[in-house]
C-alpha cells in the first residue's frame, strides 16, 4: 500500500505530537521508518531521523531524495516548504 497523509494546523496545535504518536504506533523492526525534520523535537527509538541543515545543503528536498534511495517503508516530512519538496513527497507516496 502507498499513500500520503497531511497533518496541518497552527503552531502549538499538536501536529508533531500526533505524527510521533502515529509513527510509534506503526513502528516495528520489520519496517524502515524515516523522518525529515527541522528541528527534531523528540528522538524516537527505531526511527531514522534526519534534521535538515540548509547551511550545508541538506534541505527537505535533498534529504527526501537521499532517503528514497534507502527504500523506506514510511517517511514523515516535517514541513513542505517548497514545490520541489512537495513533488518529491508525492512521488515517494506513489512508489
Amino acid at each position: 500500500p502507498n499513500g500520503l497523509i497531511f497533518v496541518s494546523g497552527p503552531t502549538g496545535s499538536g501536529k508533531t505530537t500526533t505524527l510521533y504518536a502515529a509513527l510509534l504506533a506503526i513502528n516495528s523492526p520489520e519496517r524502515k521508518l524515516f523522518t525529515v525534520e527541522d528541528p527534531i523535537e523528540y528522538r524516537l527509538k527505531g526511527v531514522n531521523q534526519v534534521q535538515v541543515n540548509p547551511k550545508i545543503g541538506l534541505t527537505f528536498a535533498s534529504a527526501l531524495r537521499s532517503l528514497l534511495r534507502q527504500d523506506p517503508d514510511i517517511m514523515m516530512v516535517g514541513e513542505v516548504r517548497d514545490p520541489e519538496t512537495a513533488q518529491i513527497a508525492v512521488q515517494a507516496a506513489l512508489t
